[in-house]
């Protein structure tokens, strides 16, 4: 009941608990005495609010706690569901964090939202901060492995990106012309590649054009759809719809064969607009 309180707000339950317990002696003590006793009865007043209040305060905090814990496991489960991802980010964003400072289970919580939305150094703050109180917390323990392996799932992924640009920087030096090295370089990339839950609109406009520079236009204009959807307005990715299209980035000759056995329906790409929460 005390958890996620204030100090001034367990003052009040446990002062008006006294104060409740005061009066009904008084009471008890006029009734036996035959005292009128309706003049005590206004002071009541005093004692519910002060437990009320704080009450009120334990419950919300306990249902804020919970809604954001099923929310994330839910996004976990399924990434792609924007309404979950709006939903959890105004959780988190509504959520008392200061409230939780020593409460594992409501930390954890929010290590796991900060998770599932993909921001992994949020995740890990939250996480230390829990194992920090608890070490043994084998659900905290878990998730920092989780976390751990995304980081570098993100950090070879952010590798292989500037890989690619390197490539499509070379391509572009060499005016259209074919360069095999290059391209053997890029379709290595984008087999090797392991993308994160989530994908940056700068990053998968990348792979959009590094697809486009290995005759995988469809594939490509599809990842370029997918950023569009996700800001409509990007003046970046209508550069690169309209290049893609006008054949900007595929070279003057491709080798069938490499590209035959590069697989793009891996580039099932999450992309989502970044929403500023409460830290």
């Amino acid at each position: 009941m005390l958890q996620g309180l204030y100090l001034y707000e367990v003052i009040l339950m446990i002062g008006g608990s006294i104060l409740f317990l005061v009066l009904i002696f008084l009471l008890i003590w006029d009734v036996i005495k035959g005292k009128n006793i309706a003049s005590l009865l206004p002071f009541f007043l005093f004692p519910i609010i002060m437990i009320g209040w704080s009450t009120i305060k334990s419950i919300s905090y306990s249902n804020g706690t919970i809604d954001i814990q099923k929310t994330a496991d839910s996004l976990a489960k399924n990434p792609a569901d924007t309404t979950l991802q709006v939903k959890l980010e105004k959780s988190v964003a509504a959520f008392d964090t200061t409230r939780a400072t020593k409460d594992t289970v409501a930390l954890n919580a929010i290590s796991k939202a900060y998770y599932a939305l993909g921001k992994y150094t949020d995740a890990t703050r939250y996480n230390q901060k829990t194992l920090a109180i608890n070490p043994n917390m084998q659900s905290a323990i878990n998730l920092k492995t989780g976390i751990e392996k995304q980081v570098a799932i993100k950090n070879n992924f952010n590798k292989s990106i500037t890989q690619l640009n390197t490539c499509l920087a070379a391509l572009d030096a060499n005016k259209g012309q074919p360069n095999t090295a290059v391209t053997q370089q890029i379709i290595g990339t984008l087999k090797n590649i392991k993308q994160p839950v989530y994908t940056d609109a700068t990053s998968s406009l990348v792979i959009a054009k590094a697809l486009a520079s290995v005759d995988k236009k469809e594939q490509s204009m599809q990842i370029v759809q997918k950023v569009l959807e996700a800001d409509p307005q990007s003046q970046e990715t209508l550069q690169v719809k309209q290049n893609i299209e006008a054949g900007k980035y595929k070279p003057a000759a491709t080798d069938s064969a490499q590209t035959k056995s590069l697989d793009t329906k891996k580039f099932n790409l999450i992309i989502k607009k970044a929403v500023p929460v409460k830290q």
